[in-house]
């Protein structure tokens, strides 16, 4: 055996050594980015089971030449949520708490927070142009629940 079969030897094998250091490192990844995804979406499902609202009130005032909508929605779950994430739509229009949809927006009478715990209540004040006929509040985690005017 001369020196040209080792010296290729050598280099076959430090070839096959690289490309297994190469693919173990890529499928190791994968494998840590999939068990990952997997653990962000069990998360967030256990969220969502631990989420529950109910809409105590919906109701349309009439001040004059103004329509204002009022929804009081109660967090019955276990989750803290997000005012500014809440969604409201109205006869399916979709009403934006930080535009100018939303004209007063308190948890438990507290106009600052953004926090809305369990067993807090949250009121909306909405401007509308006609009486809707139904609300649906949704949290940001999607959980959802809908209200006849």
């Amino acid at each position: 055996m001369g020196f040209s079969v080792s010296g290729a030897t050598v280099v076959l094998f430090l070839g096959m050594f690289i490309s297994f250091g190469m693919v173990y490192t890529a499928a190791n990844n994968g494998f840590e980015r999939v068990n990952d995804a997997y653990g962000a979406e069990t998360d967030s499902e256990l969220v969502r089971q631990n989420t529950d609202i109910d809409v105590a009130s919906a109701s349309v005032a009439d001040d004059g030449e103004d329509l204002t909508l009022t929804v009081t929605a109660n967090n019955t779950g276990t989750t803290s949520l997000s005012v500014n994430d809440t969604d409201i739509l109205i006869d399916g229009r979709y009403a934006n708490f930080t535009g100018e949809n939303v004209t007063a927006a308190a948890v438990d009478g507290n106009e600052r927070t953004d926090l809305w715990l369990p067993g807090e209540t949250l009121r909306v004040e909405v401007p509308v142009a006609s009486a809707p006929s139904q609300v649906k509040v949704v949290t940001e985690s999607g959980v959802a629940t809908s209200e006849v005017v």
